[in-house]
């Protein structure tokens, strides 16, 4: 059945009493408009109605609702003991400060967990080490940083907005429905120096990266912007929201985690003052806009502190209280309708296409944030005793899973993935043509991983698979299968996340090789999952030259894919 295209939402101008009691146009200017300045009447408005929450904001109720439940069992009501083991006999590794350093927490911090370093085998102090390089690394655009004269092109320019709205702008979509027009106005002045200016210059900064080696270099571009950092940081608006989240994409598509960081930590903090202040103002464009800049901070903050152990913004307090982005008016760039861009001729098919692309988009960015707010809630089959031991807990993973295959139901059909099935062999199973899809789908199975690793980690403690373990640490084992082509092939095709899926393909794959290579385990390991090790070696080499971080990743995990293939 073909998809319906949700209808185009209607916008209202909300009327004074006094213009809506003569039925005649009101400009709805505040705090009078102008019927009521030139009569001296006094100008009131109605608060306008709330919005009813759509079908997915009241599955997303549904499901935290759940999960929270799901965490009043499994946190303790008393202090974590500082001394908790599980299992039979205790090791120098059973111990653990809290759940965040626990081995059993295989997604939260993974770098940054010093207990789970342990059982892979790697240094405790393996993450900071990673951290001293990347933050002690130079990098070219600041160490030519100066004053130079930008030379504006329009057909670089045009060409970095096409590649900015395919590439990076279907991840992240923060721009407004008319920015294209704005973006090539500004970029044919003086730029003068104004946040517009700075969002612009970023933009083409952006999409000259995601261009490739050929494209024209990015920095001059990235550095007129940031020289405009002052106005950004002093000014309290969406826009200088914007310009921080695009340096911060800029960052990551270049694979600088920590300066990617740095960036969204501004913008997470500007975001929260906005909407806390009610600086959004009334207008829907406005309030949309707002929206979608708080859940792309936050999704983005989500995503590189994730793997770190970073400081956070606090930005999930208020995910309860900000609604969901409409998005039915994304931004996609149209070259056909600008005469200043040089581009290749549009098919007949553009206006299709452009209609998918922005469907996928929103539908995509709803699925997203449905996974980080449910994965926010609890991703951990354990539950804490009550002399503070944490235990695995197979009614929660099976609980934890119901809730995933619940967001997997309500995926719209046209990012929605098939799972795949373990019994076929690697190079049949279908990895998701739509980029967006295929990330949902590295989700999904990363979640599936991380609800069935207590089960693997407390049988690897036990040396021994009981009863009520062994179904569970084979789904372990058949979700790493089916994970590996689609995250080898979401690092060759998502620059914003390249460097987070990476992280991931290293943790994910010494998990599994650790855990496949003890005894009561290997037996639970299918042919499929030993030729599956191979996969990570196929990534393109090339690109992690760009990161000494993943350059150090990846020479251990080419040691341990060596071990694992004798």
């Amino acid at each position: 059945m073909e998809e319906r295209r949700p209808n185009k939402r209607k916008r209202t101008t909300l009327a004074c009493d006094a213009c809506r009691t003569r039925r005649t146009k009101c400009d709805s200017q505040r705090p009078s408009c102008h019927y009521c300045q030139t009569r001296g009447v006094r100008c009131i408005y109605q608060e306008p109605p709330m919005e009813p929450p759509d079908r997915v904001e009241e599955e997303l109720s549904a499901i935290n609702k759940r999960l929270d439940l799901l965490v009043s069992v499994i946190l303790p009501t008393q202090p974590i003991s500082p001394s908790v083991h599980v299992g039979g006999s205790r090791s120098d590794y059973e111990v653990w400060q809290s759940q965040e350093d626990s081995p059993f927490d295989l997604p939260s911090k993974l770098l940054s967990n010093s207990s789970l370093m342990h059982v892979l085998g790697l240094d405790a102090d393996f993450a900071q080490v990673l951290l001293r390089e990347e933050r002690t690394t130079t990098f070219e655009a600041n160490a030519n940083a100066g004053t130079r004269m930008l030379v504006v092109r329009h057909r670089h320019i045009a060409s970095a907005l096409a590649a900015f709205s395919a590439r990076v702008h279907i991840w992240y979509p923060i721009l407004p429905s008319g920015f294209s027009q704005e973006y090539f106005r500004v970029l044919s002045g003086p730029l003068p120096p104004s946040s517009e200016t700075c969002l612009s210059l970023l933009v083409v900064a952006v999409g000259l990266v995601v261009e490739g080696e050929d494209a024209v270099p990015d920095i001059p571009y990235f550095q007129t912007a940031v020289a405009l950092l002052p106005i950004i940081i002093s000014e309290c608006s969406v826009r200088s929201v914007q310009c921080l989240v695009l340096i911060s994409l800029y960052y990551c598509c270049l694979l600088k985690p920590c300066q990617a960081h740095d960036y969204c930590l501004i913008a997470s903090s500007k975001i929260q003052n906005i909407i806390k202040s009610g600086l959004e103002g009334d207008d829907p464009d406005t309030v949309d806009q707002t929206r979608r800049a708080y859940w792309s901070a936050l999704l983005l903050e989500n995503e590189i502190a994730g793997q770190l152990d970073v400081p956070k913004s606090g930005i999930w307090c208020l995910d309860e209280h900000v609604p969901l982005p409409l998005c039915q008016e994304t931004w996609h760039f149209q070259p056909e309708n600008t005469s200043l861009a040089v581009t290749a001729p549009a098919s007949p098919d553009s206006a299709l296409s452009t209609l998918s692309n922005e469907g996928n988009t929103r539908s995509y960015f709803l699925a997203e944030i449905a996974m980080r707010r449910m994965l926010h809630r609890c991703n951990t089959a354990v539950q804490a005793t009550s002399t503070g031991e944490y235990v695995y807990a197979p009614s929660i993973a099976l609980e934890l899973e119901h809730q995933l295959e619940e967001w997997y139901r309500c995926l719209p059909e046209m990012i929605r993935f098939e799972k795949g099935d373990v019994s076929q062999s690697l190079e049949s199973i279908k990895i998701p043509p739509c980029p967006l899809s295929n990330f949902l789908r590295v989700q999904y199975y990363c979640c599936k991983l991380s609800i069935y690793w207590p089960a693997v980690y407390q049988a690897m403690q036990d040396a021994a698979v009981s009863s009520h373990l062994l179904n569970h640490c084979r789904r372990f084992f058949d979700s790493y299968v089916l994970l590996t082509p689609s995250i080898v092939a979401a690092f060759d095709n998502c620059h914003v996340n390249r460097w987070t899926l990476f992280v991931s393909i290293f943790i994910t794959s010494v998990a599994a090789m650790t855990a496949g290579n003890t005894p009561c385990l290997s037996e639970l390991c299918s042919p499929q999952f030993r030729q599956s090790y191979q996969a990570p070696g196929r990534v393109d080499k090339t690109l992690l030259q760009q990161s000494p971080s993943l350059m150090m990743i990846q020479e251990v995990l080419e040691g341990r894919l060596s071990e694992a293939s004798l």
